[in-house]
């Protein structure tokens, strides 16, 4: 395996970046309804998003290509404090240095590598603690002042603890999922 990406992994990566980002974006949309339903994101898109980390991981096993990934995303939830895309970056270099030696243990490399991964889809919350008058009016804007009160009363300042462990959670299935539909239906397929 060819350690460097080429011209090639750039396009799979760009394909599958945007796939990740629109699939992440509409997830978030529709979960953002409900406050309370919205707190569990790091949760539910890290169990849909699986599939869609597995293929990519698959289809582009290069070095650096989930760092890409991370950037993409950070670059995408950035808003009102560079934390988010931080929070972003490391994730994603935490996941590629888990993932630089595929020869041994790729399972178990996978499952903890998006596990850590994942904790991308948190970085946005933490602006509750860093920019919280930000998020608040925004969400004021689109939701109503009665969305503002059940997000303000749901959100604790320890509240990024319990959604760090709702994404490795989240991560966690999403991965065992994704293992799953790609031994099962990518691999059938020809997609892997």
């Amino acid at each position: 395996m060819k350690k460097k990406m080429n011209t090639k992994d750039y396009i799979f990566s760009g394909a599958f970046a945007a796939i990740y980002i629109v699939v992440l974006f509409a997830s978030i949309t529709i979960l953002a309804i409900n406050p309370l339903v919205y707190l569990l994101t790091p949760l539910i898109v890290g169990i849909i998003e699986g599939p869609v980390f597995a293929l990519y991981t698959s289809k582009v096993p290069k070095r650096g290509a989930i760092l890409l990934l991370s950037i993409l995303c950070g670059l995408l939830i950035t808003a009102y404090s560079p934390i988010p895309f931080i929070i972003a970056l490391a994730s994603g270099i935490v996941a590629e240095i888990i993932m630089n030696n595929r020869e041994k243990n790729l399972k178990g490399k996978f499952t903890l590598a998006y596990s850590i991964f994942n904790i991308l889809t948190m970085a946005p919350f933490t602006l509750l603690i860093f920019a919280r008058e930000q998020f608040m009016q925004t969400s004021l804007e689109y939701y109503g002042q009665d969305y503002v009160d059940k997000i303000a009363s749901l959100t604790p300042s320890w509240i990024l603890i319990v959604l760090v462990a709702l994404a490795l959670i989240g991560g966690f299935i999403g991965a065992k999922l994704g293992q799953k539909l790609s031994k099962k239906h990518f691999e059938k397929a020809g997609l892997v």
